[in-house]
């Protein structure tokens, strides 16, 4: 269960509805892609040059600090931009979860290619931006300001972004879009509550008693559904009756989300002031004559990268599945790219390229959020090599990405974990790596032990109802039942609850209950720690989930489904004697 504090205007169960939505969408786009012939050729020719070897992960006085991007100066030195008000998730003793904002200092600093801490270099404001120019200046932009530093970290010049113009009229730009924007989202919301009462009122015209159990659970689903939307619109009302909604509006309409700098112009890439999408502005390494020269531009889940040689910039169109080369006024000049999950030229997952960074010799970098997949294309779009692939998880986000020329290495950034994944050539990288020396460990450990089917009373689906047999029942066996009932009710209104695992050796995964039944599905062991297992839910050759198995004896343990270390659910399972009908219950669930 996750507590949101007093402030939060969105109900938690509203988010954990979209977050839901936002995996399905996700999982079947993961199910699209090329089947034709050509497609499997290109996956012999070119085989990953690169692998993960190990991470860096940014330090503030020897804590863990929030990691907002990156990028290499042109020594191979890691410039990490970090700090400034983030959201953490913070574990009750009763096992719950409670979101809280922290601050945290901001900062730009500077780690060697090894990783180790070279300077510190505060900022008045979050950096969520940073590129470095061929005279070794560095530009640094976020929350509406954008600072020139030189190479030795000394703060020149700051500015404010140009998509502000006037503070007060930015202000009330903002107000009357934030007005727009709870009239949009309002009505839309209201409708929904319409439909949802039709299909109500039309269920209800059938007496409750002729009812089919089909007809009980859409009534009780549209039922909860209406009632979400009437807590939207609830708080909607709410939000928009004080300044705390300009406020957050002017929070998000300061991001910014992406630099690119030339010899001799600034790109940013910001959030549009009206409306949604995103802008691109252009300016003087002295932050005057600003011009906007992109608009409209769609970016999922607040992501829009750019980046730019002396002769063009580059977009990384996420939601397009391209990658678009413009000219300095915005003029597009051509494009690349396709949506393919299967050919190796394609970008896979809901939305990507999500990020790109520019070679010296003209090459473009894409990174590929959720997949991880790093990969070489020329100016023209021809496919020129697979990097290889860094373990970021699931998820639409920021991958900042960075190739080191001299050193042969390339980086990318996982947002979830803070940290950056370093790439080393295969010929330099260690036969086994921690990560898969640990794998390896919990595989012929606990893992071992966690294969088999798993329910929550020790019984397949199909048998799972008849408990009640003539034998009288004693306390024990009536706590057990009550506790099981308790789970069978929370798992009828929880998507990530599954009521029957079973883990197969041959690293398949069959879950029964919850919004993955009908998936393709797969696990890893990651790491085990005493008695317990952490081991990855691969959907889609993604993985987007992990489980937490936590062994009480041989038999029983709690499994919980965490995202990003974040407990989604969480319940007491029984192990299912093996069987041949427990393998037919198990194969039946892969039709389903």
């Amino acid at each position: 269960m996750i507590k949101a504090e007093p402030c939060t205007k969105l109900s938690v169960a509203f988010l954990r509805l979209m977050l839901v939505s936002w995996s399905v969408i996700c999982l079947a786009d993961e199910k699209v892609g090329s089947t034709s012939p050509q497609a499997s050729g290109f996956v012999h020719e070119f085989q990953p040059t690169h692998k993960q070897a190990r991470i860096i992960r940014p330090l503030f006085e020897d804590q863990p600090v929030a990691l907002n991007t990156f990028c290499l100066d042109h020594t191979g030195n890691i410039l990490a931009c970090v700090g400034g008000s983030n959201v953490q998730y913070l574990v009750n003793k009763d096992g719950s979860q409670q979101a809280k904002t922290v601050e945290q200092p901001r900062q730009l600093q500077c780690y060697s290619p090894e990783g180790t801490l070279i300077r510190s270099v505060d900022l008045s404001f979050k950096p969520t931006a940073i590129n470095v120019a061929a005279n070794g200046m560095v530009f640094v932009a976020g929350e509406g300001k954008i600072a020139r530093i030189d190479s030795e970290g000394r703060v020149l010049a700051t500015a404010d972004s140009p998509h502000i113009g006037s503070l007060e009229d930015f202000k009330q730009r903002i107000e009357n879009a934030a007005k727009k924007q709870l009239e949009e989202n309002s009505t839309r919301y209201r409708e929904q509550v319409a439909r949802i009462e039709e299909r109500i009122k039309a269920l209800k015209e059938t007496p409750e008693t002729d009812r089919t159990e089909t007809d009980a659970r859409r009534l009780t689903t549209y039922e909860k559904q209406k009632e979400l939307y009437e807590t939207q619109i609830s708080a909607l009302k709410g939000s928009g009756s004080g300044s705390g909604s300009t406020s957050l509006a002017m929070s998000r309409k300061l991001g910014i989300t992406a630099l690119a700098v030339t010899s001799k112009d600034v790109f940013l890439c910001t959030y549009a002031v009206e409306g949604s999408g995103f802008e691109v502005w252009r300016m003087t390494h002295e932050f005057s004559e600003p011009t906007k020269v992109v608009e409209k531009l769609g970016g999922c889940c607040g992501q829009c990268d750019i980046q730019a040689t002396d002769s063009h910039l580059v977009l990384a169109e996420n939601t397009k599945f391209k990658v678009a080369i413009l000219d300095r006024n915005g003029e597009r000049l051509s494009d690349f790219g396709k949506g393919d999950r299967k050919a190796v030229d394609g970008f896979g997952s809901c939305c990507n390229p999500m990020n790109v960074r520019c070679c010296d010799n003209g090459d473009i970098l894409t990174a590929e959020s959720s997949i991880g997949t790093i990969k070489r294309f020329s100016k023209d779009g021809e496919l020129l090599g697979v990097i290889g692939k860094a373990k970021i998880g699931g998820g639409c986000k920021h991958v900042a990405v960075a190739f080191d020329l001299k050193r042969d290495r390339y980086y990318m950034m996982n947002v979830d974990k803070d940290h950056i994944c370093v790439l080393v050539p295969n010929s330099e990288a260690p036969e086994i790596t921690p990560d898969e020396a640990m794998a390896k460990l919990a595989r012929e450990g606990l893992g071992q032990k966690l294969v088999g089917a798993w329910s929550l009373d020790g019984k397949t689906p199909d048998d799972e109802n008849a408990t009640s047999k003539t034998v009288e029942e004693n306390s024990e066996t009536k706590s057990k039942s009550k506790l099981i009932s308790a789970s069978r009710l929370r798992l009828s209104s929880d998507p990530y609850s599954s009521s029957f695992l079973s883990f197969e050796p041959d690293g398949n995964l069959i879950a029964r209950g919850g919004r993955s039944t009908a998936v393709d599905q797969g696990w890893e062991c990651i790491r085990q720690d005493g008695n317990t297992l952490f081991v990855s839910k691969i959907q889609g050759n993604i993985e987007y989930y992990e489980y937490k198995v936590e062994f009480v004896t041989d038999d029983e343990a709690t499994i919980s489904l965490l995202y990003n270390e974040r407990v989604l659910s969480s319940n007491r399972y029984q192990r299912v004697p093996a069987t041949p009908e427990v393998g037919a219950a198990v194969n039946s669930g892969k039709t389903e």
